[in-house]
């Protein structure tokens, strides 16, 4: 399991976001920003990245063996998490 989160100061060259192959299927392209010109706190707040869940899917092994292979129909996800602000002194 890998837990991927990026300082604040890291969102000021960010250009996209990956979506979650499940969620793909579900949202409307239409409805995605760009990037650019979004500062690090706006990108925070509309993309709700101080919450995040865990999502555990079912995969098998390719049949060459090098490769598994996710069942998307069967992910399911944890409840949400909402990160804590911490002070740095």
């Amino acid at each position: 399991m890998v837990l991927i989160k990026s300082k604040q100061d890291e969102l000021k060259n960010i250009e996209s976001l990956e979506q979650f192959p499940p969620a793909l299927e579900i949202s409307n392209a239409n409805n995605v920003q760009p990037m650019s010109g979004l500062t690090p706190k706006t990108l925070i707040k509309t993309y709700q990245l101080e919450k995040s869940q865990l999502a555990f899917t079912m995969c098998s092994l390719s049949p060459d063996g090098k490769m598994y292979i996710p069942d998307w129909n069967t992910t399911v996800y944890s409840t949400v998490l909402t990160g804590k602000k911490r002070n740095l002194i």
